[in-house]
């Protein structure tokens, strides 16, 4: 599954004309503290990919590894009545990916997808790669372009613990 991942990715972008950007790690990125330590870079500047269902309809927001998705903001800029998360069982069925490794592209399904404007603060923002151990580099404009995203501002700070 993990070659797969990587492999349906590196397709992706080859054929949107980006020469091969995923870098491979020995360590975990599946979460947005690990790949930020992976890459040397700012913790806002990982891309998490947060899927939801959203009066259940799968919709995905691409934010900030810094932030978190303010659900009551996205339930009212989408329209809907109940946004929740979605369960790992259904993030692998729509996407292809496992929590973790899900790309902000090449998914089994065609899913709505948001930007969140927080990532614009950065020249090089990184998103997963296909597997829990590879990303690629991007930048804001290009995100948006590859994804066909809409921009949103649905970012709210993480609570200090």
């Amino acid at each position: 599954m993990d070659e797969f991942g990587v492999a349906e990715v590196r397709q992706f972008l080859t054929a949107n004309g980006l020469e091969a950007r995923i870098h491979t790690f020995a360590e975990s990125t599946e979460n947005a503290y690990l790949a930020a330590q992976a890459l040397g870079v700012e913790l806002g500047q990982i891309v998490k990919s947060v899927m939801f269902s959203a009066d259940g309809k799968p919709v995905l927001v691409l934010m900030s590894g810094d932030m978190n998705v303010d659900t009551k903001k996205l339930k009212k800029l989408l329209g809907v009545r109940k946004v929740r998360m979605a369960d790992a069982e259904t993030v692998l069925k729509v996407t292809g990916y496992p929590v973790g490794a899900v790309p902000p592209v090449a998914h089994r399904q065609a899913i709505e997808t948001y930007l969140d404007e927080s990532l614009n603060r950065f020249a090089k923002i990184y998103p997963a790669g296909g597997t829990t151990s590879n990303m690629f580099a991007t930048t804001f404009e290009e995100l948006l372009s590859l994804t066909k995203a809409k921009v949103i501002n649905v970012a709210k700070a993480k609570k200090k613990s």
